[in-house]
């Protein structure tokens, strides 16, 4: 029988193992136990196991074990993990083979264990840099804020100093001329995006949404140009909307105002937009289809539906629900402190994972969809959720980024209280301006060439999705010049009331 002294410490190993080892590795799907508990020398063997494969590891009371307890543990377990920070382990280690570690280092062991059962995947989609620089708008009318930036840029002058300093940023030397022209084409962009949104909350409903089309179109013509890698001149954007405007639009084969189809073609401009955003296109159509019997033999990512559209837009939330009884493309990561354990003082980028749980409160999307969405994800797994809906965990891969969030394509909306990852239904497009934009469009197309269904929205027997309409052009009214303001400085815009926390 052990010691007091020894039954003592070995409690204390107890609780150690169950804290720092056993639960963790529970957490992420083993089975794990103590095989075996040895009062000579202090220490534990651990066993863990999942989908056939079994690792073996030992913890002990203190680094300060003798020599013998290390020789005796050498090949007999994968690791040795000390209770506490190392104390002059060369005294006492030394002439085996097994590493030996603080057991606040076991995380990035489980993370590789993992790793070997769940190899990462390769992220399907571009998440661009967000920039270093921050410029906080503080206004009564944030939005007011926002508009004066984008106005002030519609001075040739400053639309000229905004591209220098784009360009030497980035270490890009421009001929006078070329920066001039560009100059000339962003503030001549924002001042006709300036035009059709500023009035377009007064309009009628159906005029709103004309505005807000064109508005948009004409902010991604200031988002090209801004750029030092961009269009020379504003006939350059214009020569690309030649062939039309790049999308298209097909009734559904049923009567069903959702089921309108969208899709992408290889000439006009989205498809040169997209190329600048760094999309591949070479899936897209060039012929663009008639009726739904022409769709067969096209690329599924390179159409979808109205309904799938708008199911890509978070703010909605339940007006979505209400209306369609599909799922959501959308879903709310948060970071889980309790399976990323890497101990104090431990560096999270050397990890390069990180775990996350992703929630959808409406209950109706299953994990399936995740594997479609191009995030450098795996290991998704149900979990319980906290409250109502549903919840998985996953593992994030962002090796050489400090943060997983840096790795996602986060959506970030005054709407939401933390930001969402939209799951592409088209091309892999995640970017949700571009999303707003093939919805406006189909919107637009709605309204100029399908009166017969516009009344039925606005006050026959598919007035249910009036409300849902009205919401999102009010939404993009509020978020779209926000998020192109950013792309078109190259900077992050926070914008908040006087006295607001956030």
């Amino acid at each position: 029988m052990a010691s007091p002294g020894v039954e003592k410490r070995l409690q204390l190993l107890r609780q150690a193992a169950d804290q720092q080892l056993l639960k963790p590795l529970e957490t992420h799907g083993w089975t794990a136990r103590i095989e075996s508990e040895i009062p000579d020398g202090e220490y534990f063997i651990i066993e863990a196991s999942k989908d056939s494969v079994s690792h073996k590891i030992a913890l002990l009371y203190t680094s300060a074990t003798a020599k013998a307890v290390y020789k005796r543990l050498d090949g007999a377990v994968e690791h040795i993990f000390t209770n506490g920070a190392l104390y002059h382990i060369e005294q006492y280690a030394y002439g085996i083979s097994t590493p030996v570690a603080p057991v606040a280092d076991f995380f990035p062991i489980l993370v590789g264990w993992n790793k070997q059962i769940a190899p990462g995947v390769t992220a399907q989609l571009t998440v661009p840099v967000r920039p270093r620089m921050v410029r906080h708008i503080t206004a009564e009318n944030p939005l007011a804020g926002i508009w004066a930036r984008l106005d002030q840029f519609g001075s040739v002058v400053l639309a000229e100093k905004l591209i220098l300093r784009r360009a030497s940023e980035s270490g890009i030397t421009l001929a006078p001329e070329v920066s001039a022209t560009k100059a000339a084409g962003v503030a001549f962009s924002l001042r006709n995006a300036s035009d059709y949104l500023r009035s377009s909350a007064s309009e009628s409903l159906n005029k709103r949404i004309l505005s807000l089309y064109y508005g948009v179109l004409a902010l991604a013509f200031a988002e090209m140009l801004s750029s030092p890698a961009g269009p020379r001149d504003l006939d350059e954007v214009e020569g690309m909307t030649k062939y039309g405007h790049g999308l298209y639009t097909v009734p559904s084969a049923a009567e069903d105002f959702g089921g309108l189809v969208v899709g992408v073609l290889a000439t006009g401009f989205f498809p040169q937009w997209m190329s600048f955003l760094g999309v591949d296109t070479s899936t897209y159509s060039k012929k663009k289809p008639k009726s739904p019997s022409d769709l067969e033999g096209y690329p599924n990512e390179a159409f979808t539906t109205l309904r799938d559209l708008l199911s890509t837009v978070p703010e909605l939330g339940d007006l979505f629900l209400e209306v369609y009884p599909t799922t959501p493309s959308w879903t709310t990561p948060v970071y889980q402190v309790f399976e990323n354990r890497t101990g104090p003082g431990s560096n999270r980028a050397s990890v390069g994972s990180s775990y996350i749980h992703l929630l959808d409160k409406s209950g109706r999307l299953d994990m399936q969809r995740f594997d479609t969405a191009g995030w450098p994800i795996t290991e998704i797994v149900p979990v319980t959720p906290e409250s109502e809906g549903k919840e998985y965990r996953a593992r994030v891969d962002h090796t050489g980024l400090q943060f997983w969030h840096e790795a996602l394509p986060l959506h970030r909306s005054p709407y939401l209280q933390s930001p969402a990852l939209i799951i592409p239904v088209i091309d892999r497009i995640a970017a949700y301006r571009v999303n707003a934009l093939i919805i406006l469009y189909t919107l637009s197309i709605v309204v100029r060439y399908m009166p017969s269904v516009w009344r039925r929205i606005e006050g026959g027997d598919w007035d249910e999705h009036l409300t849902l309409i009205k919401s999102v052009v009010s939404v993009y009214e509020r978020i779209l010049p926000e998020q192109f303001l950013e792309t078109i400085i190259g900077e992050q815009i926070h914008a908040s009331q006087p006295g607001s926390l956030f």
